[in-house]
């Protein structure tokens, strides 16, 4: 998607792809790593999902292109930052959470390698042709043995031309199981989600992976 396209969802205020409160799946499917291992947050927009990471003992690294979601993530947890110029990026940090404002596909520049990642909101924002691009970042950004916890959607019919789009089990597969052990973590069926309950959809089902990146 057009960088454009990120800031006028944010600057209209239509973020249905924001959730107010912590995913159901992190408290579950979160077992890895020490509390000192950074965690990657790829396209975090204002994630409450980084402050239960925090609250974990873990730093984070978000990276996101509104620096409105940032302000907001900031004003709305009442958290005071700090904004500095780190590379390609500029960076806002309370203690140890920092979020990096710009183009996530330049995370490489930093030099930073990580032991974990959380992605909710990142693989599914993608269109298809850029979800390769994407797999071959994180593999590249991910230590041997580094896992990461990531969240899709699937639904049907996959007629939806705006993110967050559908992206099934085996896309997964296809994108990262050359680079990565992929484990199935469990479904969960939103049968009172609108579009299902007007018939617009037959279902629509999020669902948990967990990454691990192979030697």
């Amino acid at each position: 998607m057009e960088a454009a396209f990120w800031h006028q969802k944010w600057e209209e205020n239509r973020i249905g792809f924001h959730q107010a409160d912590v995913n159901p799946w992190l408290p579950v499917g979160w077992s890895a790593g020490r509390g000192e291992d950074t965690v990657l947050v790829p396209l975090c927009g204002k994630s409450s999902d980084m402050l239960w990471l925090s609250g974990q003992g873990h730093p984070v690294d978000g990276f996101e292109l509104s620096e409105l979601a940032i302000e907001q993530f900031f004003s709305e947890n009442r958290l005071a930052e700090t904004v500095t110029e780190i590379g390609p990026y500029r960076c806002y940090q309370h203690e140890s959470l920092r979020i990096h404002q710009g183009d996530f596909f330049a995370a490489p520049a930093l030099g930073r390698e990580y032991r974990l990642a959380y992605d909710r909101a990142a693989l599914i924002a993608l269109p298809t042709a850029m979800r390769r691009q994407y797999a071959e970042l994180m593999s590249r950004l991910m230590a041997p043995a580094g896992q990461i916890l990531l969240v899709t959607l699937e639904y049907q019919p996959e007629q939806q031309k705006q993110p967050p789009f559908s992206v099934g089990e085996m896309e997964v597969r296809h994108l990262f199981e050359r680079d990565f052990a992929v484990e199935v973590l469990g479904r969960a069926s939103e049968q009172e989600h609108p579009r299902v309950q007007s018939g617009q959809l037959s279902y629509f089902d999020e669902v948990a992976y967990r990454l691990t990146r192979r030697s």
